[in-house]
């Protein structure tokens, strides 16, 4: 269990949320799958429990809508990939996604990605891993809303700055903000939560 992420609230030092990641032994395809599954929802029940002091809590689930723990201030979210589990909670809604380095086809791609995006793709030494930061980012923000697949993801457009700031071009991009962490045991792993100045976010190396 590492921690990658915390959130405090700037004036008082309170601690908002808490992401942690675990990595899962490679066996077959459908035991990785099932094994990760479970280590983000031990994940989830270790943050309940040594972050906020919740020893029992249920999810909630009503057909193809986001997962919601059945509590009165807060909130979770699940990702796992091959070879990585993630588990995010926290008092705000948000959304968390982990994927590997990812080769598509470029029918994929052209499905999923902004003209843009595909250039920025294209241009990148790693493709794959490239491909992944907006993948994750793009899921992030659709779990966050509750949304899921059901977003037209090319419309989610996605830059990096300078200095590595993430840049989501879209109306809603006032509202949100992202984290993104690469090479967690060779995945990428992005966050989406509210846009709230008054929480500070601490990257744990």
């Amino acid at each position: 269990m590492t921690e990658l992420l915390s959130g405090y609230a700037e004036s008082t030092q309170e601690l908002m949320l808490r992401v942690y990641a675990a990595e899962i032994p490679e066996t077959g395809r459908r035991q990785t799958h099932r094994a990760s599954h479970f280590e983000a929802l031990d994940l989830l029940g270790a943050a309940l429990a040594k972050d906020f002091g919740v020893s029992h809590a249920v999810i909630h689930r009503v057909g193809l809508g986001k997962p919601k723990l059945m509590h009165d201030f807060l909130y979770m979210n699940l990702s796992h990939c091959k070879g990585l589990a993630v588990a995010a909670v926290g008092k705000m809604p948000l959304g968390v996604d982990a994927e590997p380095p990812r080769a598509v086809r470029d029918v994929l791609m052209q499905k999923v990605c902004a003209p843009e995006e595909i250039r920025l793709i294209h241009a990148e030494e790693n493709q794959n891993s490239a491909f992944s930061r907006f993948w994750t980012l793009k899921e992030a923000y659709a779990k966050y809303t509750g949304e899921g697949i059901r977003l037209p993801f090319a419309a989610l457009r996605f830059s990096f700055g300078s200095e590595g700031q993430i840049i989501f071009h879209h109306p809603d991009a006032s509202r949100v903000r992202f984290w993104q962490r690469r090479d967690v045991s060779g995945c990428t792993v992005s966050l989406c939560l509210p846009d709230d100045a008054g929480i500070i976010l601490k990257d744990t190396t």
